[in-house]
């Protein structure tokens, strides 16, 4: 296309001109929506028979768990949240088909599908993965861990009570206290692009389909022309963005995916979240539809991006189409439309929408305090916010009260209080527990969750690499800001050297030798592998390491600690 303009290429492309128009109005589900469906769909625990030999296990959790019998034993596909949750699931389904568990599959690396498994796996037992899986896995524990964890603790209503919020949206709400004694078992099988596991002469087709996230798949059973989409389709409008936080999730590869199962034309469609369907045709209008509404919501974001239109109006705007906008499983009960336009718009673009006015805009507490002066000042604009919100428009009382905040001024019981009074209106569960426990904070304060606990596996596997991602964040900058300081660790048994730097404020993380200009070391630490991802993890404290000799210092042990003093809540404390 040598010669043609940028402007003739879009054309030509068909990405110029403004957006159809096409009516895209959200009818959104009322909570009375979402009562229904916690009652109709999530339901209470049971056993579903699905296929000859396949059962699932429906409302235990907040993810189902499928068992697969063979003459040669049973293959479990994500076998729960944790051990807690488990243990009645694999009692349930064992009562029906007794027997040696051969397998164990994850369609994902998301907890909820993994953190059972320790009550499934036994001698013998194959874990099998995509490859992708560990990795994967392993980002959830990386450098925004302490964020992610925090905002997924609102997303489940941590503190909201059952009568508040029944359900999930996806199944039971999940135990986030249960959740810490972690029972995930590493996969020892894993795959790319696909593979067969064949127990007892059944085959069973292991698909990799990149969709909620980078590592998943689906499972074909031909013999039974049943398939096990993980959460690639679940009976609500899918999570393209969710509100605990992650990277972008691959939505052109989630149509591709959904395709692909498509292809497969099931009878029996058991997915891990929701229950089964049964029917060819059913399925073949699920799977289609949700793929055009991923699809639908994608375009409109693409195309109105393209016509300029801000992020902010096109999340306003954006819904489905009128023969998709009754459709069952495009529900926003879990995943939000608006939600997911803004994370495939940032995804793609970054978070700039071509707006000049955001370019340069005031500190949000000189913008908000200037307002709240044109508004009249504080107490007006807050006489305001009690006003609407008594009148039952609490998102406006909302925004009131946030820039009152934002402008220095204390609301929190009043922030609570609308924040309750919103989170009745709203039908998505992520967005009422959100709302409901952040309201709790605003009263209780803010609660971390407590230490949790790890397999001696599930350590010996864990990157030394992400270990030491997670430092630069740990440093407190003011007590380092005239600080150049290298501290070398040296883990014998695995071989590897890492070179620790602070430099003016700076954590600077080298593996292998140092890079030039670095310091003189003022201490090396000699120690293994393991003993470092204990110390990392606060599950050792260094006094014990050092007395037992699995970490000698060698240097100046008091330069060491006053370097790894500067750092929050690590080794070396």
């Amino acid at each position: 296309m040598r010669g043609w303009t940028t402007a003739a290429v879009a054309v030509a492309l068909g990405c110029g001109g403004p957006p159809t128009e096409v009516d895209q109005a959200r009818p959104l589900p009322s909570p009375e929506a979402l009562e229904a469906h916690c009652s109709e769909v999530v339901g209470e625990p049971r056993v579903e028979k699905v296929a000859d030999d396949i059962w699932v296990a429906v409302g235990y959790d907040l993810a189902n768990t499928i068992l697969i019998a063979t003459p040669d034993g049973n293959v479990v596909v994500d076998p729960g949240m944790s051990p807690t949750r488990a243990r009645p699931v694999r009692d349930a389904l064992l009562a029906l088909s007794p027997g040696p568990i051969r397998a164990v599959v994850y369609t994902h690396s998301h907890i909820d599908h993994v953190g059972g498994a320790s009550v499934w796996v036994e001698e013998g037992t194959e874990v099998w993965a995509t490859a992708a899986f560990t990795d994967h896995f392993f980002k959830q524990y990386g450098l925004f861990f302490p964020a992610e964890s925090a905002r997924g603790g609102r997303q489940f209503g941590r503190h909201v009570p059952l009568d508040q919020l029944r359900c999930s949206g996806l199944g039971r709400r999940p135990d986030l206290e249960a959740v810490l004694d972690n029972g995930t078992v590493l996969p020892d099988r894993t795959f790319r692009e696909s593979a067969t596991l064949e127990v007892g002469g059944l085959a069973l087709e292991l698909v990799e389909a990149h969709g909620e996230t980078h590592d998943q798949l689906f499972i074909w059973i031909p013999d039974r022309e049943t398939l096990l989409p993980g959460d690639n389709w679940y009976l609500t409008f899918p999570n393209l963005y969710t509100i605990r936080g992650s990277t972008p999730r691959p939505v052109d590869a989630w149509i591709e995916s959904l395709d692909a199962m498509r292809r497969k034309d099931p009878a029996v469609l058991v997915p891990s979240h929701t229950p089964p369907i049964a029917g060819r045709e059913a399925i073949r209008t699920a799977l289609r539809d949700y793929r055009d509404g991923i699809q639908w919501v994608r375009d409109a974001v693409v195309r109105g991006a393209n016509a300029g239109t801000d992020l902010d109006v096109l999340a306003s705007e954006v819904g489905l189409p009128p023969h998709l906008r009754d459709e069952r499983s495009l529900m926003e009960l879990y995943g939000q439309i608006d939600w997911s336009v803004r994370g495939i718009y940032t995804g793609q673009l970054g978070w700039f929408d071509g707006r000049a006015d955001r370019l340069y805009p005031l500190p949000p507490d000189e913008a908000a305090t200037r307002t709240v002066a044109l508004m009249g000042g504080p107490e007006r604009v807050l006489e305001e916010a009690r006003r609407v919100r008594e009148a039952g428009d609490a998102r406006w009382a909302l925004h009131l009260l946030a820039l009152l905040e934002d402008a220095g001024s204390d609301q929190t019981l009043e922030m609570a209080q609308t924040l309750e009074d919103l989170a009745i209106t709203v039908h998505n569960p992520n967005g009422r527990a959100y709302l409901l426990e952040s309201a709790w904070e605003r009263r209780h304060g803010f609660e971390p969750l407590g230490q949790p606990t790890y397999q001696d596996a599930f350590l010996a596997a864990l990157p030394l690499d992400l270990v030491f991602s997670v430092l630069p964040a740990r440093l407190r900058p003011e007590d380092a800001l005239d600080v150049h300081e290298t501290v070398v660790f040296r883990f014998e048994d695995v071989e590897e050297t890492y070179v620790v730097t602070v430099r003016h404020g700076i954590t600077e993380v080298v593996r292998g030798a140092p890079l030039p200009g670095t310091p003189e070391p003022v201490a090396t630490v000699h120690t293994n592998a393991d003993t470092w991802r204990r110390l990392a993890l606060d599950l050792e404290k260094p006094l014990s390491a050092i007395t037992s000799g699995r970490l000698r210092v060698e240097g100046n042990p008091l330069a060491f600690r006053r370097f790894m003093g500067r750092f929050d809540s690590g080794p070396g404390d």
